[in-house]
């Protein structure tokens, strides 16, 4: 049998992962190749820096090129930043009586697809959120009997200029085909289990310049946010407030546990880059980080208070990306903003169970089906 190997790439707001991998046995991934690189990233629906993408894409495929000769494809992730959903109901009629068949839910997906164009952006995805079938509510209504099916719909659209730029930079490697994921919907259906999408959960995923916030419902997002802060705001804010370098806050903030409460004369031991050691205090640094996440907690809760009328009081929430899950007590202390339990996300994929990783498995297996 045909080994099919795909790649993809994860546009992260300071990383740019990409990888090639097939499908291995009970839903596992062969990887043949993993790259992962730092670049100046997006801020604000902006890339800082985009005129170095066509040479990091050009460095990384040439770096792939014995596990890819045989690709003529390439899967780019669609952050949030540079999405929108909107949902709507879509309706057919099949006539007489008869057994509903897939053919008929794609006609369905097609036609609520064509009423959404637009000339700004693009359509990425159409997904079910729930399905009708003569007026009664129906998880999946193919190879049910009905005479008209009825769906509310997510339909995800990505800005026309993310798809220009990348486009471009494909036809400049010679790639035949581009496809376009949206990284929250491929997220929230590789990560978050399907029982626990059935009514509504929420994924946050926090990265270095921007979180993300997706409603999920079923196999689509009812709403998608994204907020231009992270990891990096936290980086820099300790960077200012005990006038270290970027690279000696960075290692600060590895150190803070937040769970610590200290008194006056407790610190942390950091060395700087000259290989000297400073004492940083550990309750002032600890209010430094914690303040962040109290602001993105906010914006959280602004967002559920928005759609409290959709869901029940309890729903889950997942943390994936590397801004606040990788900080040690980062998710404990955002739940105790929230008030609610926070599950990490992570990829179901031995040694790579880390909430970083999430986005670029999430992207592969999409791809890979």
């Amino acid at each position: 049998m045909k080994e099919n190997y795909v790649l993809a790439f994860d546009i992260g707001s300071s990383k740019l992962r990409a990888m090639v991998a097939g499908r291995g046995i009970n839903e596992t991934f062969k990887v043949k190749g993993y790259k992962e690189v730092e670049y100046d990233g997006f801020f604000e629906g902006k890339f800082l820096n985009p005129e170095r993408l066509p040479v990091i894409f050009e460095q990384i495929v040439r770096d792939f090129e014995l596990q890819t000769e045989k690709i003529d494809k390439m899967y780019i992730g669609v952050p949030a930043e540079f999405s929108s959903v909107t949902v709507v109901e879509e309706s057919i009629n099949l006539g007489n009586r008869r057994k509903v068949r897939k053919n008929d839910i794609d006609s369905l997906f097609y036609l609520a697809g064509e009423k959404s164009k637009s000339g700004e952006v693009e359509v990425v995805s159409v997904s079910p959120l729930s399905f009708t079938l003569d007026g009664l509510s129906s998880l999946d209504p193919v190879g049910e009997s009905g005479a008209t099916v009825s769906a509310k719909l997510s339909i995800i659209y990505v800005n026309r200029e993310f798809i220009e730029m990348f486009n471009s930079i494909a036809a400049g490697l010679n790639f035949e085909t581009v496809e376009y994921i949206s990284e929250p919907l491929a997220q929230a259906q590789y990560i978050i289990p399907k029982e626990k999408r059935e009514d509504f959960a929420l994924l946050v995923d926090g990265g270095d310049l921007t979180t993300s916030v997706a409603f999920i419902k079923g196999d689509g997002l009812n709403g998608l946010s994204s907020v231009s802060r992270g990891g990096g705001f936290i980086t820099n804010d300790l960077a200012e407030a005990f006038e270290l370098t970027m690279s000696e806050a960075d290692r600060l903030k590895r150190q803070i546990v937040l769970s610590i409460k200290g008194d006056q004369h407790d610190f942390y031991e950091l060395s700087t880059d000259e290989g000297k050691t400073t004492k940083i205090s550990l309750n002032f640094a600890n209010e430094v980080v914690a303040y962040r996440i109290e602001e993105l907690a906010e914006v959280i809760a602004k967002l559920l208070q928005m759609n409290s009328s959709q869901f029940d009081s309890y729903i889950p929430i997942y943390l994936t990306g590397g801004g606040i899950a990788k900080i040690k007590g980062g998710r404990d202390y955002l739940a105790k903003c929230l008030g609610r339990n926070i599950n990490y996300g992570t990829p179901s994929v031995p040694g790579k169970e880390k909430t970083e990783f999430a986005s670029i498995y999430s992207l592969v297996d999409k791809a890979l089906d």
